[in-house]
């Protein structure tokens, strides 16, 4: 008897506590105009009816912004709210000024990650004036995974692909890679750091493959013809100034594919994962900027 009320206890705590990550992608829609959608993606934790985490507006577009959100869940009347709060990065090049944050409300039953989440969200600039509404129309990333599971089993099945292109389909890599933020060519990141002094992390999250790069701080160079190893290389930087720009060059491409160097950015509390994506040649730039 005390075992079955010591595993009640356990399954209790689980379900209730344990559950207290959501993520979800989708599209917004400007105005509810589907000619208007915008991808999105949406991660949140909930602690004691508080909500924290955070937003990707235009998923490896040309204008992907982060922002924080913030907001509150009611699991008596399930109304959730949530709003954008500030600007962690973004490769758009319009000013802080003109970006419209998402506010909304509505009823919600968070069971699990393969819920959904739609209605309307209200647009407010970060005065609280109105800019641009629409709607929202979001699903669990269990629910994604789920589909793309069955997708991938069915063509490892068929017997119409040759061997060689089953072992080359992983579809579920297709929603991991949305998780991470990948610098183009001649995109331009910028990062809103909130202290004095960030840390930037150089290394080789997959196989070193002798990916080459050259880093440039404020168009000096500081690190020349670097081949890029799991071992992190650390920078120290210290933002004197109120914007302090670095610009990293793939001087090679690797045996595998791109240069895919991985980066990753530690303000204060805060982390940033990036990875390259270039060609031999070709440049991506980082623009921290003093919030």
């Amino acid at each position: 008897m005390r075992i079955f009320t010591t595993l009640f206890f356990v399954l209790f705590f689980l379900t209730n506590y344990g559950q207290n990550k959501y993520e979800y992608f989708g599209v917004l829609k400007l105005n509810g105009n589907s000619k208007t959608a915008i991808s999105y993606r949406l991660f949140f934790e909930i602690n004691a009816g508080l909500i924290s985490g955070y937003s990707v507006t235009d998923l490896g577009g040309d204008n992907e912004t982060k922002n924080s959100i913030s907001g509150v869940y009611n699991l008596k009347t399930k109304i959730l709210k949530f709003k954008e709060d500030n600007i962690l990065y973004t490769k758009s090049n319009f000013s802080q000024k003109s970006f419209c944050f998402i506010n909304f409300e509505g009823k919600i039953k968070l069971a699990d990650n393969s819920t959904k989440i739609d209605g309307n969200f209200k647009g407010l600039y970060k005065n609280k004036t109105s800019c641009i509404d629409g709607t929202i129309a979001l699903v669990g990333s269990e629910k994604i995974y789920k589909i793309l599971n069955k997708i991938e089993n069915k063509i490892k099945s068929s017997k119409k692909i040759d061997e060689q292109k089953k072992k080359e389909v992983f579809t579920t890599t297709l929603v991991d890679n949305l998780k991470v933020n990948n610098l183009l060519k001649n995109q331009n990141l910028n990062v809103f750091a909130n202290s004095n002094e960030v840390f930037l992390d150089i290394f080789d999250a997959e196989s070193e493959d002798g990916d080459v790069i050259n880093l440039y701080q404020n168009g000096k160079l500081i690190l020349s013809n670097y081949t890029v190893l799991k071992k992190i290389k650390r920078f120290t930087v210290t933002l004197d100034n109120a914007q302090t720009v670095f610009k990293i060059e793939a001087v090679t491409e690797g045996k595998v594919g791109f240069n895919t160097t991985s980066i990753k950015i530690i303000d204060s509390d805060r982390t940033f994962d990036l990875k390259t994506n270039l060609k031999k040649d070709e440049k991506a730039v980082i623009s921290f900027i003093k919030n």
